[in-house]
C-alpha cells in the first residue's frame, strides 16, 4: 500500500488516493506536498550506487489538471531517472474513455456532431472535428461478439447516399437477438455481389429459414446458396404496401373495399369490409364516383381506421393475424372471384396464388415471422432517412451502422465511472 503524506486539507480525501495508488505497494509514498516517488531511493542502474531525490518533473492536461512525479540522481555517475508515471496515464485514459462513451450514447440517440459540441463546453470544451475523430475512432476500436447458432434470418437492403454516389448497405440480422449477423456497403448488389455476402457470414449447411422482401431475385439466390436447407418466407409487410400501391392515392369507394379484401387475406381486416360496405349499400349509385364526391364519403372510413389504430397502440396490439386455413380461403374466395376484378388486381392475385408456399412457410416453422419489421425498426433506428444523405464518407456510415450493434450488444451500458467520478480523483491528486 503506499504511503500518503496527508494533510489537514486533503485528509478527507485520502478514500481517493488509496483508489488511485491500489496497484502500488508500500515502497511508494505520496507526499504532503503531493510528489509520488519511492520512500526508499532506487539503486543507480548505470554503478549501482543509492541515487538522491531530486525534486520533481510537472506533468499537466490542460483543463484537467497536473501531477508530480518524482525524479532522482546518482551523486557518482549523475545518471538522472524519473518515476514511472502509470496511474496518471489510467487516469487520464478512464476520463476519455468515458467522453468516448458519451459521445456514443449521444450519436446513437442521432445527436449531431455539433450538438454534442455544444454539450461538450457544459463539461470539457470539444471541437466538433475532434469529436468526430474521436468518435471514429474509438467506434472502430470496438470489437462486436459475433452471434453464433443462427436458424432464423432477416435480410434487406438500404440505399445511403455518400454525395451524389448511391450505396448499397447488405444487412443480415438475426431473429432471436434483433443484432445484425453482418453489414456491408457495396458499390452494386447483383446476384453475384448478394451471394458472396452471404458466404462469408452464413453457413449454407445449416437448415436457415429466410425473410426477405418480394424482390425477384431474392429467393432465386438464397435458393441457389442453401439449396435443399432453405425455408423461403416472403414478407408480408411488403406484400401489404405492393397491394396499396397498386390502386390509385385517391380510390372509389369500390377500389377502397377491393384493396381492402386484399389486405384481408393474411390479416383481419373484417371491420374495415364492413364498414366500407354499409357506406356502399346506403350510396349504391355512387360506387363509382370521381374522386371529388367520393372523399366525403371516405371521411368516415378514415376516421374509423385512425380510431382503430390509435386502439392498437393504447393495447399494444398489432393487427390480428389470420390462420392457415383462414387465409386459404379468403384467397380462394378472391381466386373465384378475379374475373370481376382490374387487370393490376387480377395480376397481384396470380402472383400471390403462384408463390403461395412463400408467403405461408411462416405457418409450419416454429417461432417463424411473417414480415421483416425487425429489419425495418434496425434500419429506422441505426440509420435513419435523413441520415443516409447527411454522412458523406463511407466510413462515416460504417461507423454509424457499427453503433446500432454496439448498443444492441449491450456495450454502450459497461462504463467505468462516471465522469464526475473520474475528475474527483485528478482534482484529489492535482497540484495547485
Amino acid at each position: 500500500m503506499v504511503s500518503l503524506d496527508c494533510t489537514l486539507l486533503n485528509f478527507s480525501h485520502k478514500d481517493f488516493f488509496s483508489s488511485v495508488f491500489e496497484g502500488y505497494g508500500n515502497e511508494f509514498e505520496y507526499t504532503s506536498n503531493g510528489v509520488f516517488r519511492r520512500s526508499e531511493r532506487p539503486i543507480c542502474p548505470e554503478c549501482s550506487t543509492r541515487m538522491n531525490h531530486n525534486g520533481y518533473n510537472t506533468y499537466t492536461k490542460q483543463g484537467l489538471g497536473s501531477v508530480r512525479i518524482g525524479r532522482y540522481v546518482c551523486p557518482f555517475c549523475r545518471c538522472s531517472f524519473e518515476e514511472e508515471r502509470g496511474f496518471w496515464e489510467s487516469l487520464k485514459n478512464d476520463f476519455f474513455t468515458v467522453l468516448n462513451r458519451l459521445f456514443q450514447v449521444l450519436r446513437v440517440n442521432h445527436v449531431s456532431f455539433r450538438g454534442i459540441s455544444d454539450v461538450m463546453d457544459l463539461i470539457f470544451p470539444r471541437g466538433k472535428d475532434t469529436i468526430m475523430n474521436v468518435f471514429n475512432e474509438s467506434v472502430e476500436k470496438i470489437i462486436v461478439p459475433p452471434i453464433e447458432d443462427v436458424h432464423i434470418v432477416h435480410y434487406d437492403e438500404q440505399f445511403p447516399k455518400r454525395g451524389r454516389t448511391t450505396e448499397y448497405r447488405l444487412t443480415l440480422l438475426d431473429h432471436e437477438t434483433a443484432r445484425s449477423i453482418a453489414e456491408e456497403l457495396s458499390s452494386k448488389k447483383d446476384p453475384k455481389t448478394i451471394k458472396n455476402f452471404l458466404s462469408r457470414h452464413l453457413n449454407p449447411e445449416q437448415k436457415t429459414f429466410v425473410v426477405a422482401d418480394l424482390y425477384s431475385s431474392n429467393r432465386q439466390v438464397f435458393e441457389e446458396f442453401f439449396g435443399e436447407n432453405l425455408i423461403f418466407q416472403y414478407c408480408l409487410l411488403h406484400l401489404n404496401k405492393r397491394i396499396v400501391n397498386d390502386f390509385p392515392k385517391n380510390t372509389t369507394l369500390k377500389q377502397e373495399l377491393t384493396k381492402y379484401k386484399l389486405l384481408n387475406i393474411f390479416y383481419d381486416r373484417d371491420a374495415e369490409i364492413q364498414f366500407l360496405k354499409e357506406i356502399i349499400k346506403a350510396n349504391p349509385e355512387h360506387t363509382d364516383q370521381p374522386k371529388k364526391w367520393h372523399k366525403t364519403k371516405l371521411k368516415p372510413f378514415k376516421k374509423f381506421l385512425y380510431k382503430r389504430k390509435l386502439t392498437r397502440r393504447r393495447n399494444k396490439l398489432n393487427h390480428k393475424q389470420r390462420t392457415y386455413l383462414d387465409a386459404c380461403t379468403k384467397i380462394n374466395q378472391l381466386m373465384a372471384e378475379i374475373d370481376t376484378f382490374d387487370k393490376k388486381v387480377r395480376k397481384r392475385l396470380r402472383k400471390i396464388d403462384k408463390n403461395w408456399k412463400y408467403f405461408t412457410n411462416f405457418y409450419f416453422t416454429p417461432s417463424a415471422p411473417a414480415t421483416n419489421n425487425l429489419i425495418e425498426n434496425h434500419y429506422s433506428t441505426s440509420l435513419k432517412t435523413h441520415q443516409k444523405k447527411a454522412l458523406r464518407t463511407p466510413q462515416g456510415i460504417k461507423n454509424h451502422i457499427k453503433l446500432s450493434d454496439i448498443k444492441k450488444a449491450g456495450i454502450l451500458d459497461k462504463t467505468g465511472g462516471t465522469i464526475l467520478e473520474i475528475h474527483q480523483k485528478i482534482k484529489h491528486i492535482s497540484t495547485n
